[in-house]
C-alpha cells in the first residue's frame, strides 16, 4: 500500500508569502543636521570659498606720546570646497511589477531614500574624520597605544571641552534657554556611536535629555547633556577593527627597491554595504632581499567576507627598520583592489604590478592589539564644518508610458542625485576622541 504524502503532491502546494517585508537595518544620520549650511548658486562653477579674517595680535607695548604706532595689515584665511555629484538608479521591469507580491517600485523608492541619506552622511563623516585635533583617554597619546580598558570617562570629556574652550570655539547652543545671542553658545554637541553612548551616559552626573528642566531645542537623536556637551547618538559611525597582518614577502627581480633596505606595509578593507574604510590590518615590516637593487614586495590581500575592496599602503624605503608610526602611502592610487596577490615597488605599473608611491594619500593610523576595536566620538563647536549644496537632493521616477527608448513600457527607473561637499572650516572648533568601549 502506497501513502500519498505532501512530497508526492509538492507541485500542487502554494508557497505562502507574508504581506509584511522584513525591515532593513536603519542608519541614524546626524552629521548633516549639525553642519553649517551654505548654498552655492548655479552658474558659479563647482567651487565654494569661505573667507575668515584672522585675529589681530594684541599690542605688546604702550603708545609713545605723539607717535603713531606701526600700522598692522589685515590677514585672511580661506577654505574651499568643490561640489561632487552622487546618485543611483534602480530599474524594474513591468513583469516584476506584475508578478512580485510586495510592490517592488514602492520598495525601490523607499530603499533609494535610505541610500541617499546614508551616502550624504558617509561623505560628511569622511571629511570630519580627517580633522587633526584628536584626543585619547587617560595618558594614551596615539591610536596604537589604546588598550581594551581605555574607554571614555568624565576626564576624557573634560580634556576635550577644556581644549575647545581654550581655542575659543563657540558652542552650538547657549546654556541659557531662550538666548538668541549666537556668541553666547557654550554647549558643544558630541556625536557618539551606540557603544560610546553607554560609556558616557553611565556616569551618574549625565543628565538624560528626558530630564531637561528648561525648554531646549532637542537635536535629532539627542540622549543627554554632560560636562558642557549635548550628546547625540549615531549608528553611522563605523567601528575601526583590527585584523592580522596581510603577508608581504620581499622578492628579487623586476622591481626598484634597494637590497637590505626596509619597508612597512599595511592593508585596509572597505565594507561592501556602506563604503567605510574600517578594517585595518596590522602593519608588517619587510626587509628587502635579493642580489641587486631591483627587488619588490609581494603582498597578499586575503579574502574577507563582506569586503571586496581593499587599499594597500607602503612606506618609503629605509636603511633601518621602519618603526610603527612611520608614514605609509597609498599604492593603488588608481582604485581599490580585490583580494589577491600584488607586487609593490615594481618597475612598471600594469595588472597587479604597482610602482612605489612615496607621496599622496597616507594610511590611517595603525591599531595596536590585534583585537582592537576603535570607537570615535566627535565634539563640535559652531561653524566647525560646512556642507555646501550646489544641487539639492532630487528624486526621479520615469513615467509609466511608452517612449522612444521603451516603446512597450517594459521598464521603470527610480533614482536620486545630489551635488554637495563638506569642508572643515577650523580644526580648532571641533575634536575627535578615539577610544575602546566597555560595551563592545
Amino acid at each position: 500500500m502506497a501513502d500519498t504524502t505532501s512530497t508526492t503532491l509538492a507541485n500542487d502546494a502554494v508557497t505562502y508569502i507574508a504581506e509584511k517585508t522584513l525591515k532593513i537595518a536603519k542608519r541614524i544620520l546626524r552629521f548633516y543636521q549639525l553642519a553649517d549650511k551654505a548654498q552655492l548658486p548655479s552658474a558659479n562653477s563647482k567651487t565654494f570659498q569661505y573667507t575668515r579674517y584672522d585675529r589681530l595680535p594684541l599690542p605688546q607695548s604702550t603708545l609713545t606720546e605723539g607717535t603713531t604706532p606701526t600700522s598692522r595689515a589685515l590677514a585672511i584665511s580661506t577654505v574651499s570646497a568643490t561640489a561632487e555629484q552622487w546618485g543611483d538608479v534602480v530599474t524594474l521591469t513591468d513583469v516584476a511589477e506584475l508578478t512580485i507580491r510586495h510592490k517592488p517600485l514602492q520598495k525601490a523608492i523607499q530603499l533609494l531614500g535610505n541610500q541617499s541619506g546614508e551616502t550624504i552622511e558617509r561623505e560628511i563623516y569622511e571629511v570630519v574624520m580627517a580633522g587633526t585635533t584628536i584626543y585619547y583617554p587617560g595618558s594614551v597619546t596615539t591610536r596604537y597605544g589604546l588598550a581594551s580598558t581605555d574607554v571614555p570617562t568624565a576626564d576624557s570629556v573634560r580634556k576635550v571641552v577644556a581644549a575647545l574652550r581654550a581655542n575659543g570655539a563657540v558652542g552650538m547652543e547657549p546654556a541659557v534657554a531662550g538666548s538668541n545671542d549666537p556668541e553666547l553658545g557654550d554647549l558643544y554637541v558630541g556625536v557618539v556611536d551606540t557603544y560610546n553612548e553607554f560609556d558616557i551616559s553611565s556616569d551618574p552626573d549625565f543628565i538624560d535629555s528626558k530630564k531637561y528642566a528648561d525648554a531646549k531645542r532637542i537635536w535629532e537623536g539627542e540622549i543627554g547633556t554632560f560636562l558642557g556637551v549635548r550628546f547625540v547618538r549615531s549608528n553611522s559611525i563605523p567601528t575601526l577593527t583590527s585584523r592580522a597582518a596581510a603577508t608581504g614577502t620581499a622578492t628579487d627581480g623586476g622591481g626598484t627597491l634597494t637590497t637590505n633596505y626596509y619597508v612597512r606595509t599595511m592593508v585596509t578593507g572597505i565594507d561592501d554595504t556602506f563604503g567605510y574604510e574600517k578594517l585595518i590590518f596590522q602593519a608588517e615590516v619587510d626587509q628587502v632581499v635579493g642580489a641587486g637593487n631591483d627587488n619588490h614586495i609581494s603582498l597578499v590581500v586575503p579574502t574577507v567576507s563582506g569586503y571586496s575592496k581593499f587599499n594597500m599602503y607602503m612606506s618609503a624605503e629605509s636603511a633601518s627598520t621602519v618603526a610603527q608610526g612611520a608614514t605609509m602611502y597609498l599604492q593603488n592610487a588608481s582604485g581599490t583592489v580585490a583580494a589577491g596577490t600584488y607586487l609593490l615597488g615594481y618597475a612598471t605599473e600594469s595588472g597587479n604590478n604597482y610602482t612605489t608611491k612615496a607621496t599622496g594619500t597616507t594610511a590611517p593610523a595603525e591599531l595596536g592589539a590585534s583585537t582592537a576595536k576603535i570607537h570615535t566620538a566627535f565634539f563640535l563647536g559652531k561653524e566647525a564644518y560646512t556642507v555646501v549644496d550646489l544641487q539639492n537632493l532630487q528624486s526621479t521616477l520615469t513615467p509609466n508610458e511608452a517612449t522612444d527608448s521603451d516603446p512597450l513600457k517594459q521598464r521603470r527607473k527610480a533614482g536620486w542625485k545630489v551635488m554637495f561637499k563638506a569642508v572643515v572650516n577650523n580644526n580648532d572648533f571641533f575634536a575627535r576622541l578615539e577610544s575602546e568601549s566597555a560595551y563592545d
